[in-house]
């Protein structure tokens, strides 16, 4: 029971037994006037009330005042904007109150309903305390630099790998993509909106870092990133083939798909019922669950339609690919599956993109064998294949280009089919990218519809999203005896919080890679890497998801921010003054003898 409860029971008791005294004094006393009776009746839970008033005032609403908060990058003449301020660390303007987070600046302020945000916004630290208040924010234009970039989270060996971003303020800017061994791998020139996307070949299995260089339209250096790659020998898809006879086709995707890593099985049909290629299996459900990913042909295609399509619905991936002109049947069988082929059928060149850089050329190829010499194909002016490709375009109303040439027609698309993924490729010869010295455009072509429609790989959960020393990182669906090493080997226990889904908040304290350690299926211990970020790297990427987190706190309405308003107990004093007076006047009313019968004087 509450103190509260307590007092009104207490007050109630107390009230009950003051009626049932008046009653009996009533009936002992029945010449005294009604009203005086029900004076004393009625004031009696006045004074009980006045009571439980004095002790428990009721709540009072509190007028709500504007708070200016100032964070990173905040103007210095925010200062002389006058009213209540205070600083947070980020903030770098002289003459202003400081305040460690914005928790305890709320604590000085308690009534404060409304803040206003100066600068790049709220970081993680805060915006918890926000909740329940009105934010006014208007963010900062965009610093020059990088305002996101997105690594891939998990790649095979071998197998090509994106990273993509933005760059803000910087027209004209270039960005390099530096290998672990300091050589530019990929270089582009942002487009006009500041996007880009770089590509790198991932070797060996395990956590590598590549370099993310930023330089302006003449060529200075702006901004230096790291790209954590998480190399991951498991995420290799199993791979099947299958072709309606042999040809250079299968020939060289075969061997690229083996180098990288791939576990492949192929079919060729040489007619008359004679299969080559690797030992028979039969199209079942019980064979196609063990890939990840089947490449057809349109020869082939006919026949293994049916089981493979339903492996398709069950989370298989599928590239479908044309060895020349397809007929009626082949093209009815293609917008089937949802891809309207926009075009004659006749064959058209593959336009493709001028010969790479000699140095990046080298670097994307690997350091070679014996057997094979990286530079064996690099050997004087580069030539420049002809390709030939369906000059009909794959599309649909829900199908994603994949591949395009340099020209823009598209090469491949692919669209959902079930719990799986379906591709289709209209190039009839893109082998000859690797007789010519451009097998790394090969292997991007190629990783990349293999890694699309793939079916995904059940292994550790990957942490994505940037991290930085110092700043608060929130992990979610760990296991109650979670825990992360640190570079240095220090191992942190992490305490997830039933009330937040499970998550718990990690402040790294070094940079470099931290192993998340949770207890997965049949308690075996599942690892996921995560890449912290020096404190001062990526500066405008943590503006950028400072700003879009705290204009989505600025996006809540008023109303609904502010509630009905914070209110705080008024003052007891009033009641307990007028439960004094009631009280006193009470004593005197019932002693007086006003209203009361005075009894005559006998004769004497």
């Amino acid at each position: 029971m509450t103190p509260k409860l307590i007092l009104a029971l207490i007050l109630t008791v107390a009230v009950l037994a003051a009626w049932v005294r008046l009653v009996l004094w009533r009936r002992d006393a029945p010449a005294s006037p009604l009203w005086r009776f029900a004076v004393l009746m009625g004031l009696q839970p006045v004074w009980a009330a006045l009571l439980f008033l004095g002790f428990f005032p009721p709540d009072l609403p509190v007028a709500g005042g504007t708070l200016t908060v100032l964070t990173a990058n905040a103007p210095r003449t925010a200062a002389a904007s006058g009213g209540q301020i205070v600083a947070l660390p980020e903030a770098v303007v002289p003459g202003v109150e400081r305040a460690p987070d914005l928790g305890t600046a709320l604590r000085q302020y308690p009534d404060v309903r409304r803040i206003r945000v100066l600068g790049d916004g709220l970081s993680a630290r805060d915006r918890d305390a926000a909740g329940g208040l009105a934010v006014d924010f208007t963010p900062t234009a965009p610093r020059p630099g990088l305002i996101s970039l997105t690594p891939p989270a998990r790649v095979a060996p071998g197998m090509r790998f994106q990273t993509g971003g933005q760059v803000a303020g910087l027209p004209g800017a270039v960005v390099e993509l530096v290998d672990p061994a300091g050589r530019v791998t990929d270089s582009q020139t942002a487009d006009a909106d500041g996007r880009f996307t770089v590509s790198g070949t991932a070797r060996a299995a395990g956590l590598v870092t590549f370099g993310l260089r930023l330089k302006d339209a003449g060529g200075k250096v702006v901004e230096q990133a790291d790209v954590p790659i998480r190399i991951d020998a498991e995420t290799a898809p199993r791979l099947l083939i299958l072709a309606g006879a042999p040809g250079p086709e299968v020939k060289y995707l075969r061997r690229w798909a083996t180098d990288a890593g791939f576990t492949v099985n192929t079919q060729m049909s040489a007619g008359g019922g004679i299969q080559l290629g690797d030992p028979a299996i039969a199209l079942n459900p019980a064979t196609l669950r063990q890939f990840d990913v089947a490449v057809i042909d349109d020869r082939s295609w006919p026949g293994a339609r049916p089981a493979v399509l339903a492996a398709v619905r069950e989370g298989l991936g599928l590239v479908l690919r044309t060895s020349g002109p397809l007929d009626g049947g082949a093209r009815a069988s293609w917008r089937s599956l949802g891809f309207a082929l926009n075009g004659t059928d006749a064959l058209s060149p593959i336009a493709l993109p001028p010969a790479a850089d000699a140095a990046i050329a080298r670097t994307r190829s690997g350091i070679g064998s014996a057997d094979a010499p990286a530079d064996a194909d690099l050997g004087g002016e580069p030539v420049i294949p002809e390709l030939s490709r369906l000059a009909a375009v794959p599309g649909g109303a829900d199908a994603v280009p994949l591949i395009r040439d340099a020209g823009g027609s598209t090469l491949s698309a692919w669209r959902a089919v079930g719990l799986g993924r379906v591709a289709v490729f209209t190039g009839i010869d893109s082998y000859g990218l690797t007789l010519t010295g451009h097998s790394a455009l090969y292997g991007d072509w190629w990783s990349g519809m293999l890694a699309t429609v793939a079916r995904p790989s059940a292994g550790a959960p990957v942490v994505t999203g940037p991290a930085w020393v110092g700043d608060r990182l929130t992990l979610c669906g760990l296991s109650p005896n979670a825990r992360v090493q640190s570079p240095g080997g220090a191992v942190t226990t992490l305490i997830p919080d039933p009330a937040a889904g499970g998550c718990a908040g990690l402040w790294p304290a070094s940079s470099g890679w931290h192993l998340l350690r949770t207890a997965g299926a049949n308690n075996a211990e599942q690892v996921s890497p995560i890449y912290v970020q020096l404190a001062d790297r990526l500066p405008g990427i943590k503006a950028a998801r400072d700003r879009d987190a705290t204009l989505m706190l600025g996006r809540t309405p008023v109303a609904a921010a502010t509630g009905e308003g914070r209110t705080q107990p008024g003052p007891a004093w009033p009641w307990l003054l007028a439960w004094l007076l009631a009280g006193a006047g009470l004593w005197w009313f019932e002693r007086s003898n006003l209203g009361r019968a005075v009894p005559k004087p006998e004769p004497q």
